[in-house]
């Protein structure tokens, strides 16, 4: 259990969360200034957080965003 925590708590590279999302670049950056993604800026690097990316995931996307993107 304590070991499942530490896991939780590790901050992940930008190129480790676009491999853990299966995501480019751009859809990564496009997820963060739209709000879906909460990253931590360490010095000039971005950090996430394992379970900040399952919530990405598994968040309902609205569907005005559904619509905009289609056109």
């Amino acid at each position: 259990m304590v070991v499942q925590m530490l896991q939780e708590d590790v901050l992940l590279t930008f190129k480790e969360a676009m491999s853990y999302l299966r995501v480019s670049r751009s859809t990564l950056y496009r997820l963060m200034w739209s709000g879906q993604l909460t990253g931590h800026k360490v010095g000039s690097t971005w950090r996430f957080y394992r379970e900040d990316l399952r919530a990405c995931v598994g968040r309902e996307v609205p569907m005005a965003t559904v619509s905009n993107s289609a056109n």
